[in-house]
């Protein structure tokens, strides 16, 4: 083929196609994304972004937002019990509320039966006084914090809800932990 390639404009490339130059779309690399948030990139000659194309993602349906601001909540959530659980084994975790109740009872009346309290005697060398004003001292720490922990978490939950209803997507997209 002895011919020039044709002069091409933007968007457009010479290609040969049965024997001659042809000018052909060329948008290649471009991205573009559809109403329904897929996104596409053109990496052939000859494709060209379809009619409803749009050039940048879609908003995300306001339900989506919502979804993600109390996924942030949740997980901030999470993060700030962690901190103040981590020192403790799960498994112990689960006994808070028995030594804490004991410790109130024993507390208010030093006749009453502690049965776990005792037995966590059996290993450790403490008075009974002593491990209850410890058991007390640790469980108001804990309701205090984890009191304001989902306090805030609620009242973040609430926050969503009222943006949501508002249609607000700033302050859903701003709402975190």
């Amino acid at each position: 083929m002895t011919e020039a390639p044709p002069s091409v404009g933007a968007h457009e490339a010479a290609k040969v196609i049965d024997g001659s130059w042809q000018v052909v779309p060329d948008w290649r690399g471009h991205e573009y994304w559809l109403a329904d948030g897929t996104h596409h990139e053109i990496n052939e000659l000859g494709v060209e972004p379809p009619a409803e194309a749009l050039d940048k993602a879609p908003p995300a349906p306001i339900e989506q937002l919502a979804t993600q601001a109390l996924s942030r909540i949740n997980s901030g959530y999470q993060a700030e019990m962690g901190q103040i659980l981590d020192d403790y084994p799960q498994a112990e975790t689960l006994t808070f509320d028995k030594q804490e109740r004991e410790a109130r009872q024993w507390q208010a009346d030093n006749s009453v039966a502690t049965p776990y309290i005792d037995a966590m005697l059996v290993e450790r060398p403490l008075d009974k006084a002593e491990l209850v004003g410890r058991i007390l001292a640790k469980a108001d720490a804990f309701t205090q914090a984890s009191g304001m922990a989902t306090g805030k978490r609620q009242r973040l939950e609430e926050e969503v809800k009222a943006a949501l209803e508002a249609e607000d997507r700033d302050a859903l997209e701003a709402i975190d932990w």
